[in-house]
């Protein structure tokens, strides 16, 4: 059995959805090591010894990570101790993304930017699948969300009618229903949040501190030889 951690990042013209796959006992793998890096963490610097791994808040030194703010080479070692850890377990990465922009130019009623790329990445993750192997199966779990019943009710029809993408699919490698679940007691999610953090940052950030793109640099070589797919697309 697979489990696919998905999560998202996005601006106002670019809308990407990420997905962390690895078998059970590799997330098993993932939850030693980062407790392993949490207790490194709080010796060093002070936080809580179950400090959640969300991009945002510990690249910007904020909220249970404020004892960073400011030490941004010390948040860099942070971030990419925990994406090596999550690849050296194995783990691997789906990226998908679209052209917002594009998407409503195109189509006079188009479907919400995350309906789609969630579309997109739920095929890729059933290919993944039974890639692996063609009687396995795929468990999905997702960030817990306010629409959470309508993509349940969407992943549904797509099971019984077909992906509307662009490779239509019953998504027969995944098992229903989708599941949610807060990132703060997921490790799987926390990987997944920190992998899309970075693949946003590189796609959409032009950062001209030199310092901040040897850190980007340094951190996409982390993720980098763990893709297994990375397409946007542009209607």
């Amino acid at each position: 059995m697979l489990i696919a951690y998905v999560d998202e990042s996005y601006d106002r013209d670019y809308y990407f959805i990420g997905a962390a796959i690895a078998t059970f006992e590799q997330w098993e793998a993932v939850t030693g090591r980062f407790a392993e890096i949490r207790r490194r963490t709080a010796r060093e610097h002070g936080t809580a010894d179950d400090i959640e791994f969300h991009g945002h808040e510990l690249m910007g030194g904020n909220g249970p990570w404020r004892a960073l703010r400011g030490r941004h080479r010390e948040a860099a070692g942070v971030s990419t101790a925990v994406l090596g850890a999550t690849a050296e377990c194995g783990v691997r990465y789906i990226f998908r993304g679209v052209d917002v922009a594009r998407l409503n130019a195109r189509f006079r009623y188009p479907r919400t930017p995350h309906a789609v790329v969630f579309g997109h990445l739920l095929e890729q993750i059933d290919d993944y699948t039974a890639q692996e192997d063609p009687d396995e199966q795929a468990i999905v779990v997702a960030d817990e969300i306010t629409t959470q019943a309508d993509h349940q009710r969407a992943f549904s029809g797509y099971q019984e009618f077909g992906t509307t993408g662009e490779r239509r699919s019953l998504l027969r490698h995944i098992s229903a229903p989708i599941n949610f679940a807060s990132s703060r007691l997921s490790d799987g999610l926390q990987a997944v949040d920190l992998a899309v953090y970075v693949h946003f940052r590189r796609q959409r950030v032009d950062n001209p501190h030199p310092a901040a793109r040897r850190t980007l640099d340094r951190q996409w070589r982390q993720i980098a030889p763990a893709i297994a797919h990375d397409q946007n697309w542009v209607p």
